[in-house]
């Protein structure tokens, strides 16, 4: 048996979970789970990078004293990153994607390139906290930690650096930035040129599976190798993927990820138009899709509801929302209105009120307004998909901690009136694994990993229902 270590972070929270295989079937075993809550640094929204890091010894910690661990594979959120100095020290502590301020920035990009040309050559998504706005926004507003710079490490990059002492850049996260090339998926000479970066900051690009070396001695841990997976999150659950045919995909936590797996990028106006965005997966394969605000506004109204006194697991909110029959308001779930942590009644009420909409009242409606908008949401998205690729899809594999929720699956097959198959629900750290054991020659390839994933996990079929939100 083959025991290795994935850990795996989101945005709000990280898990140390021991992927175990033998004989063609892998089996999870979570050891430690943490909160990943940002902290304010120089009153700027921040990561806590150096508890985070002692979460990490904390996972290996615990896995040690059940399991040996053959390699660890570090996946984590896209787009922040920390700064490293002459010295190979951490510059402050990298900021968080919704605390930086791009806003200027991002009217100056012109200045630079058309957004035409910008999106043909990253072929990403446009989003104002991606990393190419937050590093022009240092160099702008903090130019002596820029110019201080010798190395900008993504946040996976860096904790592997922390483990290790080898600094790298692995494709798929690097793919996040908006400074890679969406054909070669190497750094873009053309931004790097127009934008007048230092491609020295740039690390060298490896590919997933690349065993980049052993954790140090000096943490006392053994030998254990320091794997590079797919470690954009994202990616990692593509991988893990049963897919048997052409199909969509989306992948639900904090945040949504919502398309399609293929061999080339799509680099169209239409694609532009849509706002959507071509990344790096395995084997440079490309994902084209959309990022799309996920659970974070039902996270948040948890959240709000806790800070009342009102304690409740996402089973007891779905099982609310079931038994809410009145019609509530639906949002654009990605309007700016919602970005910021706060509470979300009360934007959701000022949304309705401005849109001309009931106001929902009670607890279950606030909810039901979320999980339905969201839907919705994913509906639009998808069709963006299909007319920019000149496909139709008729299966959806839901992924993350969304495919968990029965009704949830539902009501994404209502509303898209196309096929859910839903789990892994673990998919990101399923992913994480298989790559560990690809790259450990434990596995063969992607397609012995997927069909390993059909025999370790139950996924369940949501066949459409007809559904009023069809229409609206």
């Amino acid at each position: 048996m083959t025991n290795v270590l994935a850990m795996d972070f989101g945005a709000s929270s990280g898990r140390a979970i021991v992927g175990r295989y033998e004989e063609g079937v892998i089996r999870l075993d979570e050891m430690y789970r943490f909160e990943n809550v940002p902290i304010l640094f120089d009153d700027k929204l921040s990561w806590d990078i150096n508890k985070l890091f002692l979460q990490i010894k904390q996972g290996l910690k615990n896995s040690l004293e059940k399991y040996k661990i053959t390699s660890l594979g570090i996946d984590t959120w896209g787009v922040d990153f920390g700064l490293i100095d002459e010295y190979g020290d951490l510059i402050g502590v990298p900021m968080h994607y919704r605390g930086v301020d791009t806003e200027k920035i991002l009217a100056k990009v012109s200045d630079f390139i058309t957004l035409q040309d910008l999106y043909d050559s990253t072929g990403n998504q446009i989003m104002k906290i991606n990393t190419l706005f937050q590093i022009l926004s240092i160099r702008e507003y903090y130019p002596d930690q820029y110019f201080r710079t010798r190395k900008i490490l993504m946040v996976s990059d860096l904790f592997n650096y922390m483990l290790t002492g080898k600094m790298a850049a692995e494709r798929s996260i690097a793919s996040t930035t908006q400074l890679t090339n969406p054909y070669s998926k190497e750094w873009s000479r053309t931004i790097v040129n127009n934008f007048n970066l230092n491609s020295q900051l740039l690390p060298e690009i490896v590919d997933e599976g690349n065993q980049l070396g052993y954790v140090k001695k000096s943490l006392n841990f053994g030998d254990i190798q320091v794997i590079n997976v797919c470690q954009h999150d994202t990616a990692s659950a593509v991988l893990s993927i049963p897919a048997t045919g052409p199909s969509l995909f989306i992948s639900c936590g904090t945040w949504s990820l919502v398309g399609t797996e293929l061999d080339h990028p799509i680099l169209n106006k239409k694609a532009l138009e849509y706002n959507l965005t071509n990344e790096s997966g395995f084997n440079k394969t490309t994902e084209f899709l959309k990022n799309c605000t996920g659970l974070w506004i039902v996270q948040e109204l948890k959240r709000n509801y806790h800070e009342d006194g009102i304690e409740l697991s996402y089973e007891e909110i779905t099982k609310i929302v079931e038994n809410t029959t009145v019609e509530t308001c639906l949002i654009d779930t990605d309007d700016d209105l919602f970005n910021e942590p706060g509470d979300m009644r009360e934007r959701i009420s000022k949304y309705a009120s401005e849109s001309g909409q009931k106001i929902p009242q009670k607890l279950g409606e606030f909810f039901k307004c979320a999980y339905e908008s969201l839907a919705k949401k994913y509906n639009e998205t998808i069709k963006e998909i299909e007319d920019a690729t000149g496909e139709s899809y008729q299966d959806i594999h839901v992924v993350g901690g969304g495919s968990k929720s029965n009704y949830f699956c539902q009501l994404i097959a209502n509303v898209t009136q196309k096929d859910v198959l839903a789990g892994p629900a673990e998919a990101t750290a399923l992913g994480n694994v298989l790559m560990q054991l690809i790259s450990l020659g434990e596995i063969e390839d992607v397609s012995e990993a997927r069909k390993i994933v059909a025999n370790s996990v139950e996924i369940k079929r949501f066949e459409p229902l007809k559904s009023k939100l069809m229409e609206e």
